[in-house]
């Protein structure tokens, strides 16, 4: 054997180029499945294979079965879509599932098509407490199972990664509280609930909250005493709120502003009713927020969306928003029945411009922005350091708003934003300048994604682009566009070889 192969660290980065993990494949189809065979076949060749292709092969493990036919064949048996233990196990029975299922390190439990027998389940619970899956740092289940009642008793301690969808009976539910004193170094903590659950999760999730101090929260079902200890973290870096249904912080459990997020840097926030997300977003004058993103439920309208643009600016330090976005999500019925009152004007997007940091503008809406070549003028001046520019009507073509800007707005924005590269925007192109700009646009890549727009006069799109936007690239779905894109890109060819000619 070569003696490249006595460095250990070698063998684990060319076995990991091997890693058949594709979630929720379980290595059953294509490259996967190859993947699994090589790794199984490497890990028999010799001694020195063996370890780092079983660590690849085993670090990722979707439910407990993998694991269970690791017993003795005499052992078990799958009867009517059940894994059943028949004869009692000692110790050294469990060797070889000891010897793979420590080498998990992400271990996720959902629907399994094999259900663990509760024989299968009384075996596992008679082990030493978290010596099946020692060493898993990442969790995924859902509480419908039977197994998530005993988690941690076969987990080990050093689950900092966990996700849990409560989808299943409250006395199942209610062992996520056992989660909080098991695994003590919760970094990252993900709970979800179906609509049909809420009341279920506001039962378990704040008594839960108010025992860990993640760095990473997405969670939903709060009340008062847990908001007010997760704005008291001086740990908590991101944050994402599905949904607030109390007031957060009413008058004794209002934080001060000084205290409140004291580390928060990124803000995911889904709003239903408006004045609970206003009353959150009061306590957030001092927070080092880098990154919010606000997107509303189908039952709001463009009147209390606008409602929050004063407390979007009361809580974000204007010195420190770099990324902003906005989706704002209506029945489409009730839009095509009156498009007029989710329309957005430009006044919506000017008072979002004092945060002339921002290298990332988001909005999205179902009728679309009422714009024009003035407002893209405000908003290359406003925003200088803009990279990313997205204004998006979710039901256009359906509904088009009154206004749009021109192909011009392009260059301006090209003009005065400097490190612009990406644009999703819609424009109006019956009108198309005969002449270039006065001063021309930038001459690096910028990607446009012209979305919905119609395309009139396709040779004079590409003629006024080529002039003033030679470094533009077009992506769209539609035909049309791609090949506007194709003459752009052969007309700036041809120009390049004319001007090489003549020196």
């Amino acid at each position: 054997m070569h003696r490249c192969w006595e460095i250990a660290e070698l063998a684990h980065l060319v076995f990991n180029e091997l890693d058949p993990y594709i979630p929720g494949t379980s290595y059953v189809t294509g490259p996967c499945r190859t993947n699994a065979i090589a790794l199984s076949r490497l890990a028999q060749t010799c001694r020195r294979f063996s370890d780092p292709a079983l660590d690849v092969l085993w670090r990722v493990n979707e439910g407990l079965i993998p694991i269970l036919r690791c017993l003795p064949s005499r052992a078990w048996e799958i009867r009517e879509g059940r894994f059943i233990v028949v004869s009692p196990l000692d110790l050294e029975d469990w060797a070889r599932c000891l010897d793979h299922s420590k080498r998990v390190k992400i271990f996720s439990y959902r629907r399994d098509p094999i259900i663990v027998d509760s024989s299968a389940l009384e075996s596992m619970i008679s082990l030493p407490a978290g010596t099946l899956l020692p060493n898993v740092t990442s969790l995924s289940c859902l509480s419908s199972g039977a197994l998530f009642s005993y988690l941690t008793l076969l987990l080990g301690p050093r689950v900092d990664n966990v996700y849990v969808f409560l989808d299943g009976p409250t006395f199942r539910s209610a062992a996520l509280l056992s989660f909080a004193s098991h695994f003590r170094c919760l970094e990252y903590v993900h709970i979800d609930a179906p609509p049909t659950q809420q009341q279920i999760a506001l039962k378990c999730v704040p008594s839960f909250i108010t025992q860990i101090a993640p760095r990473i929260l997405n969670v939903q079902g709060l009340n008062h005493q847990a908001y007010r200890h997760i704005s008291s973290l001086s740990n908590l870096v991101t944050l994402t709120i599905g949904g607030i249904s109390v007031m957060p912080f009413p008058g004794p459990s209002r934080p001060s502003p000084e205290t409140a997020f004291p580390a928060l840097r990124e803000l995911q926030l889904t709003v239903s009713v408006p004045h609970f997300a206003i009353n959150f977003l009061s306590v957030f004058h001092d927070a080092p927020l880098t990154t919010l993103c606000l997107s509303t439920t189908e039952d709001s309208t463009a009147e209390n969306v606008s409602a929050l643009v004063p407390a979007i600016r009361a809580a974000c330090a204007i010195c420190h928003l770099e990324i902003l976005r906005i989706f704002l999500c209506e029945d489409k019925d009730f839009v095509l029945d009156d498009p007029s009152s989710y329309t957005l004007t430009f006044e919506f997007i000017r008072h979002l411009l004092v945060y002339r940091n921002l290298h990332h503008l988001s909005v999205a809406c179902p009728v679309g922005v009422e714009l024009h070549d003035i407002s893209m003028e405000t908003i290359g001046r406003s925003l200088p350091l803009l990279k990313i520019l997205y204004i998006m009507g979710d039901l256009s073509p359906l509904v088009v708003p009154k206004s749009r800007p021109t192909l011009s707005s392009l260059v301006t924005l090209s003009q005065l934003c400097s490190r612009l590269h990406k644009v999703w925007l819609a424009v109006d192109t019956i009108s198309v300048p005969l002449v270039p700009c006065d001063s021309g646009g930038k001459t690096s890549a910028l990607t446009w994604h012209p979305l919905d727009s119609v395309l009139h006069r396709p040779a004079g799109v590409a003629g006024f682009l080529s002039a003033n936007l030679p470094g533009l690239h077009i992506k769209s779905p539609n035909q049309v566009w791609r090949e506007v894109g194709d003459l752009l890109v052969a007309r700036v060819e041809t120009a390049r070889e004319q001007q090489r000619a003549l020196f």
